[in-house]
């Protein structure tokens, strides 16, 4: 096996991480010549055994079949051993590991967890991911009170603010909400209303002179003019002016 050797540091050609690199389900072994006293040699592999939220990422992209992903949200995600914690869903839930990365590991990072928040919806767990928006506010509003500013990411647990302040990873996932609220805006005078409220409190979205008063069953819309729209129809509905 030919190596090259820069400043004690080894590298083989063809384990590079590139489009042409070659990847083995497992390894005989290993044959190093030509290393001097003075040079180390370090193999490492990846550790695959730990989840993380990452793998959740599949309910997002819509690849599982709604029966496997019955299974991984019931199984998983809402397994409070697991993911489902008070503040959203940790970036991955083994706890037997080092002390340091046990603690990031408990972060809750809002990008991703917006992307399972939107995976949940997408296979009709809106009131799920009502639940998952519930817990993620719970943090933040709980570090604007205390801190007055967004944090980075927060404990799973404790919803503790950890890392730089008024990040925009911290921001509060609007987005997300207005999407398992059932409420789409695409103009002044235009929106999209789809099911029903799944928050148990009616939900008041303001937007550009447009006022949304969403209840459990109805839905009033207001718009700048003064003129309303009572909605009762719990599908899918176009509301416009034009």
């Amino acid at each position: 096996m030919e190596y090259i050797s820069s400043d004690r540091i080894l590298w083989f050609p063809g384990w590079a991480t590139t489009t042409s690199a070659q990847i083995y389900s497992s390894l005989e072994f290993i044959e190093i010549n030509g290393l001097s006293e003075n040079d180390t040699f370090k193999i490492s592999i990846a550790d695959l055994s730990n989840q993380d939220i990452t793998n959740l990422l599949p309910l997002w992209a819509n690849i599982p079949t709604h029966k496997r992903a019955k299974r991984l949200v019931e199984k998983t995600i809402l397994d409070p051993n697991l993911f489902w914690r008070d503040y959203g869903l940790p970036a991955c839930p083994d706890q037997e590991i080092d002390n340091k990365k046990n603690e990031i590991c408990q972060l809750v990072y809002l990008p991703w967890c917006v992307l399972i928040g939107e995976g949940l919806i997408s296979y009709g767990y809106r009131q799920e991911a009502a639940e998952l928006v519930t817990r993620i506010m719970g943090a933040v509003t709980q570090n604007l009170e205390r801190d007055g500013c967004f944090r980075q990411s927060y404990h799973a647990d404790l919803g503790i603010g950890k890392g730089e302040s008024n990040s925009l990873w911290g921001l509060a996932p609007v987005g997300l909400f207005l999407n398992t609220l059932g409420v789409q805006l695409i103009s002044p005078k235009k929106l999209r209303l789809n099911g029903i409220n799944p928050f148990p409190w009616p939900v008041t979205v303001k937007y550009r002179g447009t006022t949304v008063l969403r209840g459990q069953m109805k839905t009033q819309v207001i718009f700048s003019d003064g003129q309303t729209i009572t909605i009762d129809d719990p599908g899918t509905c176009l509301v416009s002016l034009e």
